[in-house]
């Protein structure tokens, strides 16, 4: 039978069991799009491009697991809107698949409308080849499809990523013989690696010898599912865990052998741990500046031996030198590590007192930042917001979709808010795009569409992509939005310490010197949506757990204080001049 390339693949995708894509209409992506409105598959316009992707990229990561979202767009200057958001997927392994169109085939290098043509015939594609696991331009209508499946797999395998096919606006409409469309999942499902038994006996041998094993996770174990497992790891051998901001939630926070978050940003008591810990078992975790302090809170190769799991083979020892490199699912990687530590005859009883000492170190902590939780406001501080916040979310409903943008609440959100579930979700990992929370609010409600939602992002994150409230509006999506309102984007205040000053950073209206911004309760009216205010701590919980068992869109407007200071748990030296690495450790 014959049908256009456009609705084969909209078959295809929807044979694969896909349930939402995401985009924006142009004239490049009409056959797309008219294909995919003909299936059961759901469409959620977007107001931008960007915004489509992060809507997919929070879907993605509440799911974690096949079928991958799809985004569409068209060519020109509304692909060219994607590329920000796709490297923020790419960089945080969430696999998605963006279908672009383009102008007629017929017509390239001849500069026709939106034709990236200068050095060649339609190249835009190598925009997006940095940013995606891959890239391509169908360039036959007869083996579209082909290349298509070819792409959706490679973002689903492995580390998962974007893909992005561009498919030119006379491929999208030209009828092809087809036989039938091939099934999914014998195209397309590829198990995950197993660990190679010498790397596991190696590994097994290490902990069990080990004084003082830690096990750091990050977003490989969410995106592996591996939840369950890394608990039973825990808990049968007494092996404290610790989780970096992106792996938050990936462990119970109030488990007997939760150690924290250690890093530039985290727990004393998580950093004290990851110091003196002599056997480190990282699972799904990169060794970047923020997780490190810098490169300053693990001593390895000296004091601590590294085992490092990763479904990357390119993430292993790029930072530190291994004395055991895995290359696996860190879901199976966990289940052989515990069948052979039990063939051993591990029981782990060794380890309750180092627990017991990082549990000191944690009641010191808690101890120390007590005050920071109480400040009352007005203008309230970071620490009692996500302290009264994580509150509210248990109160309410404790699988509660969260997510964090970046700014000020890098510094606070991961101690001083305590996970209650694996739904938390952050950009602060790697590439972190200001804005990323506002649409992926979205992504995630429809994932997880019986509990809540709410994000927590900064003004200047809110102002960058607030539009998609509209979109909650337009679809009925109940979701929150705290907005916590300084002004200012006072994380970059840090300027003071280096230049005696800030430049840049604070919203002022210029002939007074007035901070200011727009009414963003007043925003949310004119949107359709409801707007409330929080201004000391007290008022958190109550407002917020109305918000969060509202049944429309809700942004909440926080009275936050401009003069909040950055919040560190280790003291590092940042790499200020050239002849600088900023690899110091001061003590505490």
């Amino acid at each position: 039978m014959k049908m256009t390339p456009s609705v084969a693949i909209a078959k295809f995708l929807e044979a694969a069991g896909t349930e939402f894509f995401f985009g924006v209409v142009g004239h490049g992506n009409w056959a797309l799009l008219d294909a995919l409105t003909n299936t059961r598959i759901r469409g959620i316009r977007a107001r931008a491009e960007d915004h489509a992707v992060h809507m997919a990229d929070g879907y993605w990561r509440t799911k974690r697991q096949p079928p991958p979202p799809v985004v569409v767009a068209t060519g020109g200057p509304g692909a060219t809107n994607l590329i920000p958001a796709l490297a923020e997927a790419y960089y945080s392994s969430v696999a998605l698949v963006a279908l672009v169109g383009a102008g007629p085939s017929q017509w390239f290098d001849r500069g026709g409308i939106q034709e990236a043509y200068r050095h060649g015939p339609e190249e835009w594609i190598s925009l997006a080849k940095p940013v995606t696991k891959k890239a391509l331009m169908v360039n036959r209508p007869d083996t579209a499809l082909e290349m298509f499946m070819r792409a959706y797999k490679e973002a689903i395998t492995g580390r998962p990523g974007p893909v992005l096919v561009q498919v030119p606006f006379d491929i999208q409409a030209t009828p092809t013989e087809h036989h039938a469309i091939p099934e999914p999942r014998a195209w397309t499902r590829v198990h995950p690696p197993a660990p190679s038994p010498e790397a596991v006996e190696e590994a097994a041998g290490l902990l069990a010898a080990a004084r003082r094993p830690l096990v750091v996770v990050s977003t490989g174990v969410h995106n592996a599912r591996a939840w369950s497992e890394l608990r039973e790891l825990a808990e049968t051998f007494g092996i404290p865990v610790c989780t970096t901001f992106a792996g938050k939630g990936a462990f119970p926070e109030d488990h007997r052998c939760y150690a924290g978050v250690p890093g530039r940003f985290g727990d004393e008591h998580g950093v004290k741990a990851a110091r003196a810990c002599d056997v480190l078992l990282s699972v799904g975790n990169r060794f970047t500046d923020l997780t490190t302090a810098g490169w300053t809170v693990y001593d390895i190769p000296g004091q601590t031996r590294l085992i490092q799991v990763d479904i990357d083979a390119g993430e292993i020892a790029r930072v530190y030198p291994v004395d055991v490199g895995m290359v696996a699912d860190a879901r199976l990687a966990l289940r052989a590590l515990i069948d052979a530590l039990h063939a051993r005859g591990y029981s782990g009883a060794g380890n309750a007192a180092w627990r017991a000492e990082i549990e000191a170190w944690r009641r010191a902590w808690l101890e120390k930042t007590a005050p920071m939780r109480g400040q009352d406001g007005p203008p309230l501080d970071y620490a009692p917001l996500f302290a009264e916040a994580g509150h509210a979310i248990r109160d309410v409903d404790p699988s509660t979709s969260v997510l964090f943008d970046t700014g000020q609440t890098l510094c606070y959100a991961p101690s001083f808010f305590q996970a209650a579930s694996r739904f938390i979700h952050t950009n602060n990992d790697h590439f972190i795009r200001m804005g990323w929370s506002v649409p992926a609010l979205l992504g995630a409600k429809l994932a997880n569409p019986d509990h809540p939602a709410v994000a927590f992002t900064g003004d200047g994150s809110f102002m960058m992509t607030a539009t998609a409230v509209a979109t909650a509006v337009e679809y009925g999506l109940p979701a929150v939005w705290v907005v916590l309102n300084n002004r200012s984007m006072v994380f970059e205040r840090r300027m003071d310490r280096f230049y005696g000053k800030h430049t840049f950073c604070d919203y002022r209206i210029e002939a007074t010197g007035e901070l200011w911004n727009p009414d963003l309760t007043a925003m949310a009216t004119a949107m359709g949506a409801r707007g409330m205010r929080i201004a000391k701590r007290a008022e958190v919980r109550p407002v917020l757990a109305e918000a969060l068992r509202s049944r429309e869109p809700v942004v909440v407007d926080v009275e936050m204080d401009v003069n909040s200071a950055v919040y560190n748990p280790v003291a590092f030296r940042y790499a200020d001049d050239f002849a600088s690495r900023g690899l110091e450790r001061p003590p505490f």
